[in-house]
């Protein structure tokens, strides 16, 4: 059995927004946020748990870049 390979630009995870393909319509807002911010900001696409349930939840998150 061969193990899955795995590519960054698809886990549901954090993801940047310059990795990510602008194919739905969160991932085309945080392109347009990127776009609109001054430089040294990074827009994240993040998935949070949602309470009492936990079901995950895509959020964008905006942070300073380190660098």
């Amino acid at each position: 059995m061969t193990e899955p390979e795995f590519d960054a630009s698809d886990d549901p995870g954090v993801t940047d927004v310059e990795s990510a393909v602008a194919s739905t319509p969160l991932q085309r807002a945080a392109g347009q946020l990127q776009a609109a911010l001054p430089p040294g900001w990074l827009v994240e696409i993040a998935t949070i748990p949602t309470e009492p349930v936990g079901f995950p939840k895509a959020v964008l998150r905006v942070v300073m870049s380190t660098g």
